[in-house]
């Protein structure tokens, strides 16, 4: 494995871990898990936009659990869930790195 393989694992994984704690965070101060569903709530309060925030950078981890569901039960589906998964996880990881962290 070269260094340019190791990046982009070490961008995933960073992505994956920042989701996870973004969605322990957000499920451990308001009660409720972090799903795409609640992109759609159809009653908007004060806490809308931070719940978007939440549900966008927490979404590599349900997309995964979701991904893990439905490999077992049709992996048709789950293959592409998966993949999209770690893609997002990888953007995100790629955009905590460079912006936060300052790395290129």
């Amino acid at each position: 494995m070269d260094v340019q393989h190791a990046a982009y694992l070490f961008a995933i994984a960073v992505g994956f871990v920042s989701a996870g704690l973004i969605g322990s965070v957000w499920a451990l101060a308001t009660d409720e898990e972090p799903r795409l569903v609640g992109l759609f709530d159809p009653n908007p309060g004060l806490l809308t936009p931070l719940r978007v925030l939440a549900i966008v950078f927490a979404a590599p981890t349900t997309i995964l659990l979701d991904a893990f569901d439905q490999l077992i039960d049709r992996p048709i589906i789950g293959v592409p869930v998966f993949f999209s998964a770690l893609v997002w996880s990888f953007f995100q990881g790629v955009f905590i790195l460079t912006q936060v962290f300052g790395l290129t």
